[in-house]
């Protein structure tokens, strides 16, 4: 399972010799991606990772200058080269011109077995000349050396002299997992498709494989300002319907619990819309019920979808949402602290609600049952189940709803949390 990139680099222009004791102009260079020669469409996501790789590879080169990927991918669209292939020589020198490189390098690889085999060009882009034209072959557990000797195939025909510390980082791996790597390659290819939810499923199931994955962590926290952005422009979209609610008003718990109750949770807008209403009233430190106790009903121990099935969660509108989210996330270890305390908030506030009480028992065994599992199992097993919701949309739409509004859910549990302390 592999797939390759292209290294593009620069072309040398005429220019004034420089002064003497001067450093020479570093090389431009930009990695684009590798032909896919496998046959398969599931192997072209990991064009994507090998060209991210190369590029932070040789971006530790100080004689070399790296294209961003992001430019990569801006050429390719105003080229509309998505689908071409790179290893034909007019098309390198197309890409590489678009990009003012100097050299590129481009190749394809196929897949049989175990086994990957890469074919590495470095083309001159200014005269479509062949400088170099290997060939790397080896298993797919080997596959981060091969990465290495890609990198050198551009190093030894660019005539790069490295420094020994270059040399020692070049042959640092960021990790030691192809299953990581391979999931990281994909959330790439997600994210420029535009698919923030796939993107975010297959990061952390990167993060799963290998937590200590740099490449993934930091792609996660990206991720994570994008998505704290949209919930915040989710709330400022419904921000004139929260206006609307007056807390002083006499029918002020009686019209929240008339919209919370009139969303639909298993709609990805409805369900957003929800979560900024909850997290409005939570920053605001609001308590809107129409009734505040009441007993336990049905048998809170039947769960689906994280609702009971023959009882209600709580009386109080705003506790019975709130908590059903809370439940929704138990499958998430980074919640496994917050969510006692969402329980400890709403218990302490509303201290007659019995169905409360029930709902939250059953909410802790189920938080007890996942940490016995262990966190990285279930994180795996999360990103897992994402990553086939989100390849099956159709039967699981209600599920996407989650996915995507997860980033928001977790915001708000850890707002309640916040105040149970």
């Amino acid at each position: 399972m592999a797939a390759l990139a292209f290294v593009l680099a620069g072309t040398f222009l005429a220019a004034a010799p420089p002064a003497p004791g001067a450093a020479p102009a570093p090389l431009t260079v930009a990695v684009s991606y590798f032909d896919n020669n496998t046959g398969k469409a599931e192997y072209d996501p990991l064009a994507k990772g090998l060209a991210d790789m190369l590029i932070t590879d040789l971006g530790q080169v100080q004689a070399l200058r790296i294209v961003e990927r992001e430019k990569l991918n801006q050429i390719l669209t105003e080229l509309k080269l998505s689908r071409s292939k790179f290893i034909d020589p007019k098309t390198a020198q197309r890409v590489g011109k678009g990009l003012a490189a100097r050299f590129i390098l481009s190749g394809g690889y196929t897949l049989a077995g175990d086994t990957i085999r890469i074919d590495a060009r470095v083309f001159n882009v200014e005269t479509g000349a062949v400088l170099t034209s290997e060939r790397v072959e080896g298993k797919k557990d080997e596959f981060f050396a091969l990465e290495k000797d890609i990198a050198d195939v551009l190093i030894k025909a660019l005539e790069v002299k490295l420094a020994s510390a270059e040399r020692t980082k070049l042959r640092t791996n960021a990790t030691q997992s192809f299953e990581a790597w391979s999931s990281y390659a994909a959330g790439l290819d997600a994210q420029d498709k535009g698919d923030v939810a796939a993107a975010r499923a297959a990061y952390a199931k990167a993060l799963a494989a290998d937590p200590n994955y740099r490449a993934a962590k930091n792609a996660t926290e990206r991720l994570a300002a994008i998505f704290a952005q949209s919930a915040k422009q989710t709330e400022t979209r419904f921000d004139a319907s929260f206006r609307d609610l007056d807390p002083k008003a006499k029918d002020f718990a009686q019209r929240v619990t008339a919209l919370l109750q009139s969303l639909d949770s298993t709609k990805t807008e409805q369900l957003a819309r929800k979560v900024a209403l909850l997290t409005w009233l939570g920053r605001k430190d609001l308590l809107a019920c129409t009734v505040v106790a009441g007993p336990a009903s049905g048998n809170p121990s039947i769960i689906v979808g994280g609702v009971p099935q023959g009882g209600v969660v709580s009386y109080c509108a705003q506790a019975q949402e709130t908590l059903v989210i809370a439940n929704r996330l138990v499958d998430d270890p980074t919640q496994w602290d917050a969510i006692p305390k969402v329980c400890e908030h709403f218990i302490s506030r509303l201290p007659g609600d019995k169905s409360l009480v029930s709902y939250c028992e059953v909410v802790m065994q189920s938080v007890g049952f996942k940490k016995k599992e262990g966190a990285a199992a279930v994180a795996k097993e999360l990103a897992d189940d994402d990553a086939f919701v989100l390849k099956n949309t159709a039967p699981f739409d209600w599920r996407r709803a989650l996915i995507e509004n997860r980033p928001g859910m977790r915001e708000l549990i850890q707002l309640y949390a916040r105040k149970g302390r």
